[in-house]
């Protein structure tokens, strides 16, 4: 079981995060027999294993959060937001790992995405010229945050420049503030950086 941890970020707010070591779908169901029907209705069907992985990992992070025993699908909105009865959901995976945060009561959302440099060749897509980026770092926290904000404001259909991330002391987890340009409001959103990845999150 690849759990790294389930955390309350607040009364209301739950956050899970699921290292995907796993390598065959038979390693989820096996340790976790009740995703067996969630399996073979809906995740059986994707031809990419690594899409089935991934699936996997994001139910097993649900069915180690949420409070009732039974699961059911997770569907989507036409513009792709995910939703789930009686909660508010967001959820992300990159290479090796998969994010979801889960709340009653509010709105939230997450991105990960793992440590590489490929963020470099296409910076110049997603990075203002008013927005720092002289690291690595730097650029991938950029990246991340923006996934972040677009999936809040889902139905704005923001583009990448219509998000701008405001100067920030760069550390290994703190808060940025981020404006959505077309709007004029402002989100504090959470980072962390790791040396295999980088988490955002806003509740």
């Amino acid at each position: 079981m690849a759990l790294i941890r389930v955390e309350t970020l607040s009364e209301d707010v739950l956050l899970g995060l699921w290292k995907i070591d796993e390598v065959q779908a038979i390693d989820f169901l096996t340790m976790k027999p009740q995703l067996i029907p969630i399996y073979e209705a809906l995740i059986s069907k994707y031809k990419s294993l690594g899409r089935q992985l991934e699936q996997l990992a994001i139910y097993s992070l649900l069915d180690e959060m949420k409070e009732s025993a039974a699961l059911s699908i997770i569907n989507h909105h036409e513009n792709g937001k995910p939703f789930y009865e009686g909660y508010y959901i967001s959820i992300s995976h990159t290479r090796g790992y998969a994010a979801l945060i889960l709340s009653k009561e509010q709105e939230v959302s997450i991105d990960i995405e793992y440590a590489n440099n490929r963020v470099e060749r296409i910076s110049g897509r997603f990075i203002r010229p008013d927005e720092q980026s002289a690291s690595l770092d730097e650029k991938l926290i950029n990246w991340s945050i923006k996934e972040t904000v677009y999936k809040y404001y889902s139905t704005q259909q923001l583009g990448f420049f219509d998000i701008r991330l405001l100067p920030y002391e760069l550390k290994e987890e703190g808060i940025i503030i981020v404006k959505n340009m077309k709007s004029g409001e402002q989100l504090a959103v959470c980072y962390r950086m790791t040396p295999d990845y980088v988490l955002t999150y806003y509740i």
